[in-house]
């Protein structure tokens, strides 16, 4: 499974689940630089 977190401030953390790494790279460049992608089995 890949992650994606996203880290708006301290309080406001935002986790998105994607199956394949080709979706979820697409949906990384929609965010903000403050978000990193990892993988997870």
């Amino acid at each position: 499974m890949w992650v994606i977190t996203v880290f708006n401030n301290q309080q406001d953390i935002q986790i998105f689940e994607y199956t394949t790494k080709n979706e979820a790279t697409q949906a990384l460049q929609t965010f903000s630089k403050n978000a990193v992608l990892t993988y997870t089995r």
